[in-house]
């Protein structure tokens, strides 16, 4: 990370600062509104320091915050990744749905075409009797798809999430070989 990101985002540093160096008050923090030099001068006035030595922490601290700043890039970048598998998974079930239900009025819409070839109320019971069956039948074999499809999605989503908080932590928690 470099003086510039932090400068520009002087606001959202400003409890970091603190977390760093618990002499610098808010009005200190407020006071050097991302000037480095005002910043170095605030560490070497709380702290007693040499302006090197105020520099190196300046240094090391930037380091931290953009390797966790970093971290937290690659989690959402990670993160989005799934929900778009997920997503996709959605959009099936979705497109699933749609071909069901075309399906279903076309079923429908040709049943008064077999109604009227009906010579007697048996023939016309046993191709209402099929035509519910089919239907139901039809329904319940979609639904049963895209359940599948929304659980298996949802299971993976869950699964890379975790999975990636996992490895999120373990980053944050390996102790810095640089």
């Amino acid at each position: 990370m470099n003086w510039e990101n932090i400068e520009g985002n002087w606001n959202d540093f400003h409890g970091k600062l603190i977390q760093q160096w618990s002499k610098l008050t808010s009005d200190d923090v407020n006071q050097v509104r991302g000037r480095r030099d005002a910043l170095l001068g605030k560490l070497q006035e709380r702290y007693g320091i040499s302006r090197q030595l105020a520099e190196n922490q300046i240094e090391d601290w930037m380091r931290r915050v953009g390797e966790q700043t970093s971290v937290g890039i690659e989690a959402t970048d990670s993160i989005s990744q799934f929900y778009k598998r997920w997503f996709g998974g959605i959009l099936d079930a979705q497109r699933q749905s749609v071909e069901l239900m075309s399906g279903q009025m076309r079923k429908a819409m040709e049943l008064p075409a077999r109604l009227t070839e009906c010579r007697n109320p048996v023939e016309v019971a046993r191709i209402q009797a099929d035509f519910a069956q089919t239907m139901m039948s039809d329904y319940f074999e979609g639904a049963r798809t895209m359940l599948s499809v929304l659980t298996d999605s949802t299971e993976h989503l869950a699964r890379d999430q975790n999975e990636a908080v996992r490895q999120q932590v373990q980053q944050l928690k390996a102790p810095s070989s640089r």
